[in-house]
């Protein structure tokens, strides 16, 4: 019998083998070599999850490909050195129910205390399909666990050009056995923990089981939120319960998105051939393996940054590409356009409404909608600051949808949720030139399908490299169990309670998941050339005075990182600027004395989009060198203090990582890290600037610029503030704001500075709201400022930090202010 099998075998390998030719693969993990790190003087077992010669085919096919041990039939033979064996996950749930020849051979090897084996579990999946397709065609021919052999072949014809084989980290055979006193035993829970594998791997590649979409979408309907809903809406616009039903239905047709695996086949291949390709030199992604082992385990919420439409493609297509099941995606409904709308949805977009108030019935529907995303175990995405930033700085996060999914992953306790932070750059945004002409007045336009058409004009254009790196997770439960006290019993099943204090918990999670996006910052090289350009003095220098500072900034990066997820350019800085100049179209001009580079005024504007994109890095080492910028030398003490008394502004402002109690050390850090490099001088308790002739200083100077802005801007505050306390006018806080904007305007073009965000009026408000939590600030119940004293001390403190013509300027608009606001009277 089991000749005939094995001849059976190779009859059926020799006429497979011209099959393989179409065959087009990819893996997981990307660098499979490098994650899986196999010992090849140690046996090896492939594992595979079903009985079946062909998913053997193709993994010998890939094993070739790539250059690993190619499997071979074990049979009652255990695998060598020199020969890696194949088993069927079958057979070995088999060894657990009765007692099999393979159950004596495995009993065998576990009694030989030299013995180990590498069992390295690999899944075969065709077509990546969940199981959402009802049509004949996809029951036939989507991939199935319990595809018999002949339908097995016909799933391969059809789906032969996406194949997607999945390994695992390999199992060490003895690490079982060592762990139990009974063999038998050991080999059993081996087994079991192979199986779990299985069954994990599957819902983190194919998401879990989808249902059709008339069925969620009456599944919705059907929720108790909102039978409670088209009840209210029927009794208070006195309407019958079909017609508001009738509408609920419809609002959960706009809302539903309709999953198909064909439409996001579709696309990435579209992507790939006619996007990516032409628009990107490559798309740099970190640490997506450790969020595909995490997805085994935990329903997987995306909380990327927003700087481009191209990030939900780009997030989407990357996580596809890497043997992952893309999200389900919250798209704002302008984008539900003709034909693009449509592929969307069938790509996994929802659609949500820029605004709820007012239609409570709208409400209940998105909401279980979100309900039912949840319980099913879909992993979601959404973007978690409302918006595309038009500056390159995180904006401050919007709540609502985040309280919504919060609330549904909370009271679902079937699978942990974990919340990923996703830090997306590029070193040009496709959208950079309409951003500058929004933030200088102009109206956003609508999204439209002229507008797509439009937008091709991009492909002929190098945009250099789009970057992802995924940051720290977000284990959604623990941490509510020490944010949220009493969570576990307000979010009882059957309830509609909230626990005290819940949109605080939700405020602190959203500002936590901007700071682990800041964390994942990726330094590239034209941020890190953008930044050493704009803190030029007149935005130029010398070529080789920029390539020094840029090898400064990195200099700073490497001795004090930022945190563990961070990404610093491994190219030399030269390498940098000439990588950067292209793209940035930083312009080089020849002189006789040495090269000198710089940027037109408007491509000077859009370089402070890549300088905002990592800012936030130098915040620190920046403040601290504007303390020398009035002083040769400080102590040490003086310098933490500073710091100290600042840091809660700046942390608002760029989501800093470290808590106000947690700020010393790290400027300690940095002071060491300064002097190391040369841009202080210790001497006992004390720091010196370096002298001004040195080229340490103007180095000491441009780290200065980098934060030079966001200072005038605090100081502008502050003065207007310490204006405030002087004159007692009652100056209502929408007033203030205003005049901060005013202010900042008039300046700008004074100063000559063309840059729209100097003046963006939410950077003025989270200052004042900064300024209210610290005390500083009290609004009374007509909204008027209650300024402490203590903010005339600020205000001259603030001065200090300014440059000598800014400093100048801010102070002569001051002292013109109530004249300027005063009516013009008659001669």
């Amino acid at each position: 019998m089991r000749a005939l099998s094995h001849l059976g075998y190779w009859l059926a390998w020799l006429l497979f083998r011209p099959l393989l030719a179409l065959v087009k693969f990819r893996v997981a993990p990307g660098d499979l070599h490098e994650q899986l790190k196999l010992d090849l003087n140690k046996p090896i077992c492939f594992v595979l999850p079903q009985r079946s010669w062909i998913d053997l085919f193709a993994l010998d096919k890939v094993c070739r490909s790539l250059g690993l041990p190619t499997p071979q039939r074990t049979g009652l033979s255990l695998p060598s050195a020199g020969r890696a064996g194949c088993v069927y996950l079958p057979a070995l749930l088999e060894t657990r129910v009765r007692h099999t020849p393979l159950t004596q051979v495995l009993v065998t090897a576990a009694g030989d205390v030299d013995f180990d084996i590498q069992i390295v579990p690999v899944s075969i999946f065709w077509g990546r399909d969940p199981g959402s397709e009802q049509s004949l065609f996809k029951l036939v021919f989507a991939d199935n666990p319990q595809a018999g052999a002949v339908r097995k072949l016909f799933i391969m014809l059809v789906n032969a050009r996406n194949m997607l084989a999945n390994f695992a980290q390999p199992i060490g055979f003895r690490g079982y056995v060592v762990q139990e006193a009974d063999p038998n035993r050991a080999v059993k829970k081996m087994i079991r923990a192979v199986h779990f594998h299985f069954l994990r791997a599957r819902t983190a590649v194919l998401g879990p089981e989808l249902p059709p979409r008339r069925l969620m979408i009456e599944q919705v309907v059907s929720a108790r939120l909102v039978r409670r809903a088209i009840e209210e809406e029927a009794k208070s616009k006195s309407k019958t319960l079909e017609q508001t039903t009738k509408r609920a239905r419809r609002l959960a047709d706009e809302i539903a998105a309709g999953y198909s695996s064909a439409a996001i086949n579709f696309v990435e291949r579209l992507l790939s051939i006619f996007v990516w390709e032409k628009v990107f030199k490559g798309i740099d992604v970190r640490g997506l393996d450790s969020i595909r082992e995490l997805s085994q385990s935990h329903e997987i919420i995306y909380l990327p940054s927003h700087r481009s439409h191209a990030d939900y493609l780009l997030l989407s297509y990357i996580l596809y590409h890497h043997g992952m099941v893309p999200p389900h995606i919250a798209a704002g409904i302008n984008l539900n356009m003709p034909v693009v709308g449509g592929l969307l949805r069938r790509c996994g977009a929802f659609f949500m409404r820029r605004k709820f108030t007012g239609d409570a019935l709208y409400t209940a529907v998105f909401r279980a909608y979100v309900d039912a995303l949840v319980a099913r175990g879909y992993a979601i995405e959404f973007f978690p600051e409302g918006g595309r930033s038009r500056t390159g700085r995180l904006l401050a996060p919007k709540t609502g949808l985040l309280a919504m999914v919060v609330e549904s992953a909370l009271r679902q306790r079937t699978r942990p949720v974990a919340l990923v932070p996703i830090y997306i750059g590029y070193d040009k945004v496709w959208e950079v030139g309409s951003y500058f002409k929004e933030l200088k007045g102009a109206k956003k336009e609508k999204e439209s399908v002229e507008g797509l058409l439009k937008a091709t004009k991009i492909l002929g254009k190098s945009h250099g490299k789009a970057y992802l790196n995924f940051g720290e997770p977000l284990l959604l439960h623990p941490y509510a169990d020490v944010q949220l006290p009493g969570w576990r019993e307000a979010f009882m099943p059957g309830t509609d309670t909230r626990p005290n204090g819940y949109s605080m918990f939700v405020r602190t999670l959203a500002e936590e998941n901007a700071r682990r996006i800041n964390a994942a910052a990726v330094v590239n090289p034209c941020g890190l050339a953008a930044t050493a350009l704009l803190a030029s003095p007149r935005g130029a220098a010398s070529e080789d005075e920029i390539v020094e500072q840029i090898g400064y900034l990195a200099w700073l990066l490497k001795g004090e990182p930022y945190s563990e997820q961070m990404v610093i350019p491994d190219a030399n800085p030269r390498a940098v600027l000439e990588w950067a100049m292209p793209v940035s179209r930083i312009v080089r001009v020849p002189h006789e004395w040495g090269a000198l580079v710089g940027a037109a005024d408007r491509d000077a504007v859009l370089l402070t989009y890549n300088r905002n994109n990592i800012q936030h890095l130098f915040a620190i080492p920046s403040f601290i060198a504007n303390l020398f910028r009035t002083r040769a030398r400080l102590t040490e003490d003086a310098i933490v203090t500073g710091c100290r008394a600042l840091y809660p502004f700046l942390r608002t402002e760029y989501f800093l990582r470290w808590s106000p109690e947690e700020i010393e050390p790290v400027v300690r850090r940095w002071l060491a890290v300064m002097t190391n490099i040369g841009l202080l001088r210790r001497d006992g308790d004390d720091f010196w600037r370096p002298d001004v002739t040195a080229p340490a200083f103007s180095t000491l100077a441009m780290l200065g610029r980098i934060l030079g802005e966001t200072l005038e801007r605090y100081g502008m505050t502050a003065l207007l503030l310490a204006d405030e306390y002087r004159n007692n006018t009652g100056l209502g806080r929408d007033k203030f704001e205003k005049d901060c904007r005013l202010l900042a305007e008039r300046m700008a073009i004074l100063t000559g500075r063309e840059a729209p965000e100097f003046f963006d009026p939410a950077l003025f408000k989270g200052y004042l709201n900064t300024l209210i939590s610290v005390g500083l600030v009290r609004v009374d119940a007509d909204s008027k400022l209650l300024v402490d004293a203590r903010i005339e001390r600020i205000a001259e403190r603030s001065l200090e930090l300014l440059s000598d013509e800014s400093r100048q300027t801010l102070l002569q608009l001051l002292s013109r202010r109530h004249a300027l606001a005063k009516p013009a009277t008659s001669l």
